[in-house]
């Protein structure tokens, strides 16, 4: 059951922080999500700057957001921990975890090792942040994070074994959530995602081309591949990410609606394509589809 609403922080942050019936879901742009269940706040890849509008290297005006930040990162009191899947920019960005850090002084950090040294050279303390890997499960209190490796196009290991780009899978109170980061569909993550029933899948959608990678924007799954992925493992329902804030590295609604109806109607996942700030609140079912 999903339960529908704009939210303004503090209050409605703090108010979700108290959700008992469901877990809160909370739109912060781009791939960026705040959840809160039970007096815990976890927040997942938050980009609330325009740090990407002033990159060098990019034709002037390629990056340009289509919408400003739904929050301040200042104004994201109360979180207890900040997940990030890897080090581009609009996952892992020093100033917007810099403001959550001031905002929250006991939220922990936790991500791949790359992430993890960005947080350190902006200035975030050693003792907050954890690194995270593949095959290396997080417990943090209630909350069980299974690191599960990613392939932004290819699998990256530093020399340590550690992987660049993670997605996680979230064990929460019988609910299991996957938010997927930044990655394309490989036999070894559709092998990992079908030993778990998932209840909540935040997968991109924006795709990739040579255009694209010409000036180094790796891509992704696009929406007819994520659409594929939600059918083949049965998820509940579906979120489709990485679409709406930059027009240059998006992807149209209409495109993934479309492959949804490629579909057999009794295949098809739920699906929740969110407004940016808007809030909801997710219940497990009385009863998952069957895998």
């Amino acid at each position: 059951m999903l339960n529908a609403a704009r939210f303004s922080v503090p209050m409605e942050v703090q108010r979700s922080r108290h959700e008992t019936g469901g877990i809160a879901i909370h739109y912060l742009g781009q791939v960026g999500f705040l959840l809160q269940h039970r007096g815990l706040s976890v927040v997942i890849d938050p980009y609330l700057t325009d740090s990407v509008d002033r990159l060098e290297g990019f034709p002037s005006g390629f990056w340009v957001r289509s919408y400003p930040p739904p929050v301040s990162p200042c104004s994201l009191q109360g979180i207890d921990l900040v997940l990030c899947t890897h080090d581009h920019l609009d996952h892992t960005d020093p100033e917007t975890l810099l403001g959550i850090a001031a905002a929250s002084p006991g939220c922990r950090f936790a991500a791949p090792k790359a992430s993890a040294e960005a947080m350190l050279r902006a200035g975030i303390d050693a003792g907050r942040i954890d690194v995270l890997n593949e095959g290396l499960p997080y417990s943090f209190r209630e909350l069980l994070v299974e690191p599960v490796a990613a392939a932004h196009e290819e699998y990256e290991t530093d020399i340590e074994g550690r992987h660049r780009f993670l997605g996680y899978l979230l064990h929460w109170d019988e609910i299991t959530l996957f938010h997927a980061g930044d990655t394309v569909i490989t036999p070894r993550l559709s092998e990992t995602l079908s030993k778990h029933a998932i209840h909540v899948a935040f997968l991109p959608i924006n795709g990739g081309d040579d255009a694209r990678r010409k000036l180094g924007i790796v891509g992704n799954m696009n929406a007819a591949e994520a659409v594929a992925l939600a059918v083949q493992q049965r998820f509940g329902l579906l979120v489709p990410t990485h679409y709406d804030l930059y027009p240059n590295n998006g992807a149209a609604l209409a495109g993934f609606a479309a492959s949804l109806e490629t579909h057999p109607v009794a295949d098809r996942p739920k699906f929740k394509a969110f407004q940016p700030g808007e809030r909801i609140v997710y219940r497990k079912p009385d009863r998952q589809r069957p895998r």
